[in-house]
C-alpha cells in the first residue's frame, strides 16, 4: 500500500459545508489513501476524522493576522509534516475533478513548492495564486513570528506575504514553481479542468443561484450527501446561521422567490389579510 497522499483543506465553522463537499469529492476521484487534514481557523483547531481537535501550533499573535479564518495556516504544513515528503493545500470552497494523486506526484523540478503563476493578471505586479499549493516539505521554512515582524516594521505588506510578491520574495527568495493551472481553475471548468476553485465571493453557488459552473458543485453536493460525508443536519445548520443561502437544496437554478421563501411570503400575507376582531 503506497503512503498516503497528505492533503490540508483550510477552512472554518462557516465553510462546513463547501469543506465537506470538497473531501468527497478528493476521495471520490482518487483510488489513493488520503490523509486529510482541516485547518479548522475558527478554533485554531486541526481536524482529523476519527480523532479529536487539537491545538494548531500558531500563536495568537499570528491568528490575529489572518485575514480569514484560515489564511496563514498553509505555512504551518512543512511543519506539521516534520519537514519531510510533500504535502498539498487547498482552500476549502473547490471541487475536484480528476485524481489529487497526479497532482501529488508533478516532478518540482527543484522548486520549494508549486502554486498558481500570474493568479491575478489585473494587478500590475506578478502574485502567486496559494490557494492550491503542492510543498516539498524538505525544504520549506516559514518563519511566521519573523514574517510578523516584518509586517510590523512595514517591509511589506500582508498581501506582499499571501501571494508572495517580489517585493515579499526579496527578503525571502523562495523558489517557487508554476502550478498547472488546471489545478486551480478560477470559477470555470471543462473537459480539461482538474479543480474548479469558486473565488467569487459573491457568487460561490453555496450563496448565490446561477453561477455559470455551479452545476459542478451541487452535483458534489449531492454526491457528498449520498456519501454520508455531508449530513442534512450540517446542512440546516449552516442555513440557520446564514453561512448558506437557505434554497441551497434548489440546486443551481436562479429563482426569484425559493419555494421557502415563496411559503414564508404567502404566511406572513396570510396574517396580514386576516379579519381583525372588534
Amino acid at each position: 500500500m503506497a503512503d498516503p497522499i497528505r492533503i490540508f483543506i483550510g477552512s472554518g465553522e462557516a465553510s462546513r459545508i463547501e469543506r465537506q463537499v470538497a473531501i468527497d469529492s478528493l476521495r471520490r476521484t482518487s483510488d489513493r489513501p488520503l490523509a486529510i487534514t482541516v485547518f479548522n481557523g475558527t478554533h485554531n483547531a486541526l481536524e482529523v476524522l476519527g480523532q479529536p481537535p487539537c491545538l494548531a501550533p500558531m500563536s495568537l499573535r499570528v491568528k490575529y493576522w489572518n485575514a480569514t479564518e484560515f489564511s496563514l495556516y498553509r505555512f504551518l504544513i512543512p511543519e506539521l509534516c516534520g519537514y519531510q515528503g510533500r504535502a498539498i493545500y487547498i482552500d476549502s470552497d473547490v471541487v475536484c475533478l480528476r485524481d489529487i494523486g497526479e497532482l501529488f506526484d508533478t516532478d518540482l523540478q527543484g522548486a520549494d513548492f508549486l502554486a498558481k503563476a500570474e493568479a491575478y493578471p489585473n494587478r500590475a505586479e506578478a502574485l502567486w495564486g496559494l490557494s492550491v499549493v503542492l510543498f516539498d516539505c524538505d525544504r520549506c521554512r516559514f518563519p511566521l513570528e519573523q514574517f510578523i515582524d516584518d509586517l510590523e516594521a512595514g517591509e511589506y505588506s500582508y498581501r506582499d506575504l499571501l501571494c508572495m510578491s517580489p517585493r515579499f520574495l526579496a527578503k525571502h527568495p523562495y523558489q517557487i514553481g508554476g502550478l498547472d493551472p488546471r489545478w486551480n481553475s478560477f470559477d470555470y471548468a471543462d473537459r480539461e479542468t482538474r479543480l474548479i476553485h469558486y473565488t467569487d465571493l459573491k457568487r460561490q453557488p453555496w450563496k448565490r443561484p446561477g453561477h455559470p459552473y455551479g452545476d459542478f458543485w451541487f452535483k458534489a453536493m449531492q454526491q457528498a450527501l449520498e456519501s454520508g460525508t455531508l449530513t442534512e443536519s450540517e446542512i440546516n445548520q449552516a442555513i440557520r446561521r446564514f453561512n448558506v443561502r437557505d434554497d441551497i437544496r434548489e440546486g443551481n437554478r436562479p429563482r426569484w422567490l425559493s419555494r421557502r421563501r415563496l411559503r414564508s411570503w404567502l404566511h406572513q400575507l396570510k396574517q396580514q389579510l386576516r379579519p381583525v376582531k372588534v
